[in-house]
């Protein structure tokens, strides 16, 4: 299985970090609340893109210090996407052919098709783990890819798979995808501009009850 490699260099030749940031996360804290090391790569990516958008289409998320979910559903944090993916497999069970339990899925990032994307944790080595995608409107809705998680995402964005691996087709081959810190993200909603196409947000500023 390939490793996951100690740095996204092949994913910043095709998804620029420009607009990233170090997330600053204390890996050490983070291994202790969840019990596990994380995969190289990936803490390559917080320290080089953070957590934010791509494109508005993939939300890759940070690790919190708790691992309980938030009160409500929990959609988008990575305690509660993870918490809502052990759910879906004990509900309806998890992807054929792979002899573990839904404690060993961890989920990293969430899709605008309502796609959860984590590792199957069943190695010792987090760099071993395969990436796990539970595709809401694929069937079966199961999917492990022999990769780690930078690198699906550059095959993800340049057809290196047999057929885009999520629901919704918006960064299937997209040659140039746009990365946005979670911050930035923030600051541009909260100046009243759509944060992935610049113009103005028709609904800035406006109540709803």
């Amino acid at each position: 299985m390939p490793h996951e490699g100690t740095a996204p260099t092949a994913l910043t030749m095709v998804m620029s970090p420009q607009e990233g940031a170090d997330e600053q996360v204390d890996w050490d804290a983070m291994r202790r609340a969840w019990g596990v090391d994380f995969p190289s790569g990936y803490i390559a990516f917080m320290g080089t893109y953070g957590a934010g958008g791509i494109d508005d289409a993939l939300s890759v998320l940070a690790p919190e210090a708790s691992t309980q979910p938030p009160d409500g559903p929990g959609f988008g944090s990575m305690a509660g996407e993870t918490a809502i993916m052990r759910q879906i497999w004990e509900f309806e069970g998890g992807p054929d052919g792979v002899a573990a339990g839904p404690n060993h899925v961890l989920a990293w990032g969430v899709s605008c098709g309502a796609d959860i994307l984590g590792w199957l944790t069943i190695d010792e080595n987090p760099n071993k783990w395969p990436v796990i995608v539970w595709e809401r409107h694929g069937w079966p809705h199961w999917k492990v890819y022999d990769c780690g998680m930078t690198e699906f995402l550059r095959r993800l964005f340049t057809k290196g798979f047999d057929e885009c691996p999520l629901s919704d087709a918006s960064l299937w081959g997209k040659l140039t995808p746009h990365f946005l810190h979670w911050r930035e993200e923030q600051r541009r909603w909260e100046s009243g501009i759509d944060p992935y196409t610049g113009e103005p947000n028709p609904y800035f500023g406006m109540e709803f009850d």
